[in-house]
């Protein structure tokens, strides 16, 4: 059986896309074809709902989206290859990068496709290095999708970030280092009552392992959504939410109604999904590692900080009376 927290209900969650009154389907469609190329999806019932989704949205998607998935799966060997076939009959600005590029189509393949097609794309085919799987593929990297899916949730609308937090179910959850604990969400709540912003971006710094300018922007978002997914993932209770939210950003607690728009989004999330956007957030803005504090080794090197260090002296040896070695 599916875990429902990590596929969850098609319809639902294209009605949800319906019923926005904007139209967020580029926005999915762009955003579910990210998490694929970084291996986010990695389960077979989430595979097998990224392509039945992706197929749908294809069918009403404009050019410039159907050209931008073309793009980021044509060099991708482990693509699907119904989506790919779909893209690859399609108008040439999209069809082009994949009949040039993919792997994922067999010679029966292309041959089907330069008969139904003809013209360019038949040239194309045609022109095809006929052992393309000699050429290595290119590498995307990880760390710049992360950094584009980052940057998407940011710039996006209230509608477009509640449905890439719903989309998150669908990817695979990395190992992270999130805190849930209590002191963290006592340490959070006491900052945002003291209206503390710094103060309470220094906790999500630590405890969700983020950089500062990082935390720093999602507990000054204006909306308030970014503050929402960092809540969840270190497990606040939802009154604590609420105080939170009230609290620690004026731009957020002057509207009662904004704070309860944004509770409903924290109790319609998951944790998983919650979890999965701060990963990619510490993908796109990585924090540096502490360096080890050097402890030196003889009382009579100096300590490398200015605070009192306690040094390791070797015991002296223990002296044996000359008699004792000569009647050995």
């Amino acid at each position: 059986m599916a875990d429902s927290s990590i596929t969850p209900d098609l319809e639902g969650l294209l009605g949800l896309a319906a019923s926005t009154g904007i139209d967020v389907r580029p926005t999915l469609l762009r955003v579910l074809t990210d998490l694929f190329v970084q291996r986010r999806i990695r389960t077979t019932d989430a595979a097998r709902q990224y392509i039945q989704i992706t197929l749908r949205l294809l069918d009403s998607a404009n050019l410039e989206s159907r050209k931008a998935v073309a793009a980021k799966l044509a060099t991708d060997p482990m693509a699907p290859h119904r989506i790919i076939e779909r893209l690859a009959r399609d108008e040439i600005a999209v069809a082009e990068p994949i009949l040039k590029h993919s792997t994922c189509l067999s010679f029966d393949d292309l041959a089907a496709i330069a008969t139904a097609k003809g013209g360019a794309h038949a040239e194309i085919i045609a022109a095809r290095d006929p052992a393309p799987t000699e050429t290595p593929p290119v590498t995307i990297s990880a760390g710049d999708n992360s950094a584009e899916l980052a940057e998407s949730f940011f710039s996006a609308g209230s509608a477009e970030r509640r449905l890439i937090l719903m989309s998150l179910d669908y990817a695979s959850l990395p190992d992270d280092t999130v805190q849930q604990t209590s002191d963290v969400t006592r340490r959070l709540e006491t900052a945002a009552l003291k209206a503390d912003a710094a103060g309470a971006a220094r906790e999500l710094e630590r405890a969700l392992g983020l950089t500062s300018r990082l935390a720093r922007r999602i507990v000054e978002d204006a909306s308030g959504e970014p503050l929402v997914a960092a809540a969840k993932a270190i497990g606040c209770p939802t009154p604590v939410l609420q105080r939170i939210l009230l609290f620690v950003n004026p731009a957020i607690g002057h509207s009662v109604d904004r704070v309860y728009e944004l509770s409903q989004l924290y109790n319609e999330i998951s944790t998983q999904a919650a979890r999965q956007l701060v990963a990619i957030w510490r993908d796109a803005d990585p924090a540096e590692r502490p360096q080890p504090r050097h402890a030196p080794l003889f009382a009579s090197e100096p300590a490398s900080t200015g605070r009192r260090e306690t040094a390791l002296v070797r015991p002296a040896a223990q002296s044996i009376p000359r008699r004792a070695v000569l009647e050995r």
